[in-house]
């Protein structure tokens, strides 16, 4: 949206999340190889971790050979599964110049476009991915 001028890069800066989805194992081990004060200090041990693909079969998710109607169901349901937080930090990023009837024009537009993909993308078989670090605290 900032490409096509409809937010202004500040804008974009501002609604982004900071994260740090895909973190791998040696993400994980690092607070407890390196020289970080704070893990030693509370006597924290890694005992191990273990990462997991689970592929999520469940009829919400799973709309691979279904018909029309079940994948705009599915992209439905992704909008609502992200909206209820995604909403406000996009609405507080916005510059305080624009009215309050922009800010939902481009909201809207914005869970529209998430729609549109999710309904686009609706051929993919779903999974999410699970890490467990199991730490352990030394007397």
């Amino acid at each position: 949206m900032t490409k096509e001028g409809i937010i202004t890069q500040e804008e974009y800066l501002a609604t982004n999340i900071n994260a740090y989805l895909r973190r791998t194992t040696e993400d994980f081990k690092e607070p407890f190889t390196s020289d970080l004060p704070g893990i030693k200090e509370l006597g924290l041990e890694l005992v191990s971790i273990r990462s997991v693909k689970h592929y999520t079969p469940h009829p919400t998710f799973d709309v691979v050979n279904e018909d029309t109607t079940d994948k705009l169901k599915y992209s439905e349901r992704i909008v609502a599964m992200v909206y209820p937080w995604l909403h406000d930090v996009i609405y507080r990023g916005f510059s305080n110049s624009r009215t309050e009837e922009e800010k939902k024009m481009i909201i809207d537009q914005y869970f529209r476009r998430i729609q549109t993909y999710a309904f686009e993308h609706s051929d993919f078989k779903p999974y999410l991915f699970f890490t467990e670090v199991v730490v352990k605290k030394n007397k």
